[in-house]
């Protein structure tokens, strides 16, 4: 979506005056007139706003370089050492910036051992390539002596690495909506204030102190920051290490200290930094696993629920089955003249839906009391349109435009038919009650390789937010007035109880996918149980 021009203008400008701002403040113990220093938070200035932003401000990005180069380096921005190494940092840093977006499929969220090893590799792969490539165009350019290659280098990705681990997770999660939440909760927990206060006394001791003897009393702020990531997980891990970051990096240059002790003492800050993101993933796993346990138990009281229901219901609906049978014997002993062929129609449609109909309810009951599954040989494109024919007078009267299709290997399914119908029918009537009239519902079939097929219900309604998809099988969390938000929490058990996964994507289009496995030999589909959906050729 394109920015208004007045917006884009603002935005520009601000992210301009910040990176000279930072730059200035950062620009310290130099080799020449390079960007080359022991701290380099601008580098992770840039990979941040090409993150969240985008790739197409890497002109503006450039143009900024150029600025801060004239305000803080007084460089001439015509020389090729400044406008052909700002030319290739700022490749760099986009290419940095698009393998975060696409390892995390969009902006970073920080909250797994998964996502944390994956951006620290991406980002210490980024700076030194990033500084190999640096310093031997400005060593090929004569601006940088042979005899600096190598310190140039270690100097170059110290000072690189070093500002973007520590500033980009606290970046991330105060762009993310659900990241703010926490940061303004941890703001209002009554433990936050005193191990805040912990954390500002010992930074404080540390900073009066000469340089040379600050990385031997620096113990304390392990200390410190431990219990912060320990107490408020990530958002105290990332808030402390930045405040223990920028003003011992500022203070140090400002005492006189020498390169190489600025060096060692971000090689400490990378440690202590490492910690704290460590102890606060885990702490916010452990979190997460609660969560999952409270969900599972408020499943479980739904399910226990919803098996009382449906075995209050059966005995009605076999009744009604059974008088709907007996009006359609009777209308086939009346004339044509006496019985019109709409009644007769209708008759036949209250018998097949209340059959149907006792069908779901039975096969519910099942999974809900025994996690049962009646496994059988089911055509999938014939099961999705069974499914497309029950949402068709739904889509009709939202004007939302329903479509099948299917591509690649089309194997026969071998799962519980009406669970997945189950299933599969509230992802597509969740996509139509998204839509806007006019917009477009597709449910597509796809053969991937010989291992998985896919059935993805796609809809052309805006994308969730991260936090929204992070709540969206959880029980009972729904955004609809009328709804219970259950729907989708069943449907992923549904497709788990028959051997196959249920995820959300937001690219390259808002989807809900269904994958199940192939298997080569064929199931006994005698026995009854919960057991993996098999494919066969």
């Amino acid at each position: 979506m394109t920015e208004p021009p007045l917006r884009t203008v603002l935005i520009g400008t601000v992210f301009s005056l910040c990176y000279v701002i930072v730059d200035r403040l950062s620009y310290i113990h130099p080799l020449g007139d390079l960007n080359i220093t022991p701290w380099n938070p601008p580098a992770a200035f840039q990979v941040f706003f090409l993150v969240v932003m985008g790739a197409r401000w890497f002109g503006w990005v450039y143009l900024t370089l150029g600025l801060s180069d004239m305000l803080v380096r007084h460089s001439d921005p015509a020389t090729p050492s400044v406008w052909l190494g700002n030319l290739l940092l700022v490749v760099c840093y986009t290419l940095i910036a698009l393998s975060l977006r696409k390892g995390h499929q969009g902006v970073p969220m920080l909250g797994s051992r998964r996502s944390i090893v994956l951006s620290c590799l991406i980002l210490s792969a980024g700076a030194l390539c990033t500084a190999m490539a640096y310093v031997s165009l400005q060593t090929i350019l004569g601006t940088l002596p042979a005899g600096e290659f190598i310190h140039a280098i270690y100097r170059f990705f110290v000072g690189d690495l070093l500002g973007m681990i520590v500033l980009l997770p606290l970046g991330f999660q105060l762009v993310d909506v659900a990241g703010r939440k926490r940061f303004v909760q941890m703001l209002k927990a009554p433990s936050f204030w005193p191990l805040l206060g912990l954390l500002l006394a010992g930074l404080a001791m540390l900073l009066v102190l000469p340089g040379e003897l600050r990385l031997r009393y620096f113990f304390p702020l392990f200390f410190a920051l431990g219990l912060m990531a320990a107490a408020h997980s990530l958002p105290g891990a990332t808030l402390s290490s930045n405040m223990i970051q920028v003003p011992l990096m500022i203070s140090s240059a400002q005492t006189g200290a020498t390169p190489e002790l600025l060096l060692e003492l971000q090689i400490v800050v990378l440690t202590l930094h490492l910690t704290g993101l460590i102890i606060g993933t885990v702490v916010d796993e452990r979190i997460r696993a609660q969560e999952r346990l409270q969900d599972s138990l408020q499943l479980a009281a739904a399910g226990e629920l919803a098996g009382s229901l449906a075995h209050e219901l059966h005995q009605p609906l076999s009744a009604l089955n059974a008088y709907a049978e007996a009006a359609v014997l009777q209308a086939q002993g009346v004339s044509p003249e006496a019985m019109p062929e709409s009644v007769r129609n209708t008759l036949d449609r209250i018998a097949q839906e209340t059959l149907r109909a006792s069908s779901i309810v039975r096969s519910l009951r099942q999974f809900f009391t025994a996690g049962a599954a009646s496994i059988q040989p089911v055509d999938p494109l014939h099961l999705m349109q069974e499914c497309v024919d029950r949402v068709a007078s739904l889509a009709a009267e939202r004007k939302v435009e329903l479509g099948i299709a299917s591509s690649g290997w089309a194997p026969v399914v071998f799962v519980d038919r009406v669970q997945m119908g189950t299933a599969l029918g509230n992802l597509l009537k969740n996509a139509v009650q998204a839509s806007s009239p006019g917009q477009k519902v597709v449910i597509r079939l796809l053969g991937r390789g010989q291992r998985e097929v896919q059935i993805r219900v796609s809809d052309e309604a805006t994308p969730l937010s991260a936090a929204e998809a992070e709540q969206l099988f959880r029980p009972f969390a729904t955004r609809s007035k009328d709804g219970l938000g259950l729907g989708l929490s069943i449907s992923r058990s549904l497709v788990e109880n028959n051997g196959g996964t249920l995820h959300y994507e937001a690219s390259p289009e808002k989807s809900f996918v269904v994958t199940l496995i192939h298997e080569e030999h064929e199931p006994d589909i005698r026995n009854e149980g919960p057991r993996a959906a098999r494919l066969c050729r």
